[in-house]
Order: C-alpha cells, then structure tokens, then sequence
C-alpha cells in the first residue's frame, strides 16, 4: 500500500468535533412526543353549533316532499337547543303551533360512533336506528325509512354552519313517493332563549 494514499485520505477528510452522547431513552422519548403531536386528531364537532337556535320558517323548505315553492298555512315555530356531551350532541326541540295548547318538547341524543343507535325522529315519526357522525366539522345523521304503502329509502341528514355564515343548516337528503331525490333545507339563526 501507496504511504501518500494512506496519508491524503486521512487529511482530506474534514475534522468534526466528537459528538456528545445523548441517551438512547431521551432520543426516544422526543420521537415519541413529537410523532404524538404530529398525529394528535383535530376536534371533530363543531362548537359554534352550541347554543339555541330559530328556525327561520320563511327561507326554510317546506317539512313535505314535493312543497318547496309552497307557501305553509300554519308552520310550527321551532327552536332547538344544541349541547355537545364530548362528541356527542344532544338535541332539545321545542315546537308550537296555533292549535296546540302547549308545546311540542322533544330530546334527542346522536351518539356519533358511526354505530346503529336509537333515536327519535325530530319530524315526530318515531323511534328510529340511526348512524350518527362527525365528519369535517359537520355533523352527518343517515337512517332508513319505511313508507306506508311498500319500499323504503335511505336518508342522510347533515348539520353545519357554513364556514362565513352565522346560520345552522340543517340539509335533508331523501326520495319522495315515487322515487325521485328530494332535498330539503331548513336554516335556523341564533336565539336568546327558548320561549
């Protein structure tokens, strides 16, 4: 072997300072913490949606398939208070009409574990199995409903405030009687207090 070979390799190389030991525990414990932070998931729900809301009967579709452009002779006035439980939502509606002599209160709770779960039908059509979920800040109800004379049609339901509104929209996704897709949707403002 060549001397001046062994001698220009040894000098050409750059002189680093040795480097301190760092643990092996502190180095895995930073990874640990950082690849924590890095995969923390974001708050699902929506919180803006807390509080008591108005329906507002005048920009809201009629409760009907097929009425959208039809006037309501006597539309129920709704509120609905909204609470989070963790990520679950619970759902207080209170309606009232002319004709009735008290109001309509029912209590609704959406368990959002995707899972089948039982819940009263907020249009008062019962008990039924729904899915219910967060997905990018809005909350997604999807059930089966059975029709009278036969056959049956799957509906979704989504809950949001649009990213610049200060409204909840609340978007039905159905099919009529005869098949045909039907969505309706229903806008509530902010309210003070549940009359």
């Amino acid at each position: 072997m060549d001397q001046n070979a062994t001698s220009q390799a040894i000098h050409s190389r750059p002189w680093r300072p040795p480097r301190a030991a760092v643990p092996v525990a502190t180095r895995l414990g930073t990874a640990l913490v950082i690849a924590a932070l890095g995969t923390a998931p974001t708050a699902a729900q929506d919180e803006r949606m807390v509080g008591i809301w108005q329906k507002d009967t005048e920009r809201s579709d009629a409760p009907w398939p097929g009425r959208h452009d039809r006037p309501q002779p006597n539309p129920a006035d709704i509120e609905i208070e909204i609470s989070l439980i963790g990520e679950d939502v619970e759902i207080v509606q209170t309606r009232r009409q002319r004709d009735w002599p008290t109001p309509r209160v029912l209590n609704v709770n959406y368990i959002t574990n995707s899972k089948p779960n039982p819940a009263p039908d907020l249009r008062g059509g019962g008990m039924r199995e729904v899915r219910a979920k967060w997905r990018k800040k809005k909350l997604t109800v999807s059930y089966t409903v059975k029709f009278p004379w036969g056959g049956e049609a799957d509906v979704q339901e989504i809950w949001e405030i649009p990213k610049k509104g200060t409204y909840l929209l609340h978007t039905i996704f159905g099919r009529g009687e005869e098949g045909r897709p039907d969505i309706r949707k229903n806008y509530y403002v902010r309210a003070t207090t549940v009359q």
